[in-house]
């Protein structure tokens, strides 16, 4: 089951997109003008736990890159330095089976995990996962794509307004319309807002949050699942929703 405002729907009419259209850099990569995208290199994949610059603090997260990489996703989310839920032990594999690298980033640390004010601090969370990006961008020399959930789907799309060499963005229940209209607005990437079917009220904000978007944009409902994406099959049904998006464009 799949829902998309009216407002959307006008405005944006389904349209037919390239495979890995969404990854192809927007400009030039400095050491292979018009090149191809530059992948991982070949000899063998990487999976650590690295130190991330975050303006004043340092974050721990999770970089996996297989052996050929072609765009990474920050998968950012609000819970300390642990996993942004089950869902993400699923995705991951089939992730990185189709060439999709991860950086799994806990935005706060475990310590500020119990400061409701930094929880909800929109604005902290996006400056954060900015200046993660840049690091990122520098480790890998990838193209970045955004998956938000809790208070990092605002925060991602916060970030991905002030950076228009986003790739997409996936935002994950959580509230998207935390980001502000301003911010919304002008976000270029295109988004897939993903909420459960259990979550009317979630599924009424990101409704909200699409009609503020003037990009490329689809809210999709999980049947059955809650709003934490939790249910029978959420997982397989979102690791396919986030993988097409980042791959072929479509949700």
């Amino acid at each position: 089951m799949r829902s998309v405002s009216r407002t959307e729907a006008d405005r944006h009419p389904p349209r037919g997109i390239e495979r890995l259209d969404l990854l192809r850099p927007r400009t030039p990569w400095p050491d292979a003008p018009n090149g191809p995208i530059p992948t991982w290199p070949a000899d063998g994949p990487r999976e650590e736990q690295v130190v991330v610059p975050a303006g004043r603090t340092h974050l721990t997260a999770g970089l996996s890159l297989p052996a050929t990489t072609r765009v990474v996703l920050s998968i950012a989310h609000s819970a300390g330095g642990g996993r942004p839920g089950s869902w993400y032990e699923y995705t991951a594999p089939r992730l990185h089976r189709a060439g999709i690298g991860t950086l799994l980033l806990g935005l706060l640390t475990e310590e500020e995990r119990s400061d409701r004010h930094k929880l909800f601090d929109v604005v902290l969370l996006a400056r954060r996962l900015e200046t993660t990006t840049q690091w990122l961008r520098r480790e890998t020399g990838l193209p970045v794509g955004y998956v938000g959930s809790e208070a990092g789907a605002p925060a991602a799309l916060r970030a991905a307004a002030a950076d228009d060499e986003i790739r997409a963005v996936v935002s994950l229940g959580g509230r998207p319309e935390l980001a502000g209209p301003a911010a919304l607005a002008r976000v270029q990437a295109p988004t897939l807002f993903v909420v459960g079917g259990l979550d009317p009220q979630g599924a009424g904000l990101c409704r909200l949050a699409a009609d503020w978007m003037n990009c490329r944009h689809h809210v999709t409902v999980v049947p059955g699942a809650t709003g934490v994406l939790a249910g029978p099959g959420a997982a397989e049904t979102l690791a396919d929703l986030i993988r097409d998006w980042f791959t072929t464009g479509r949700e």
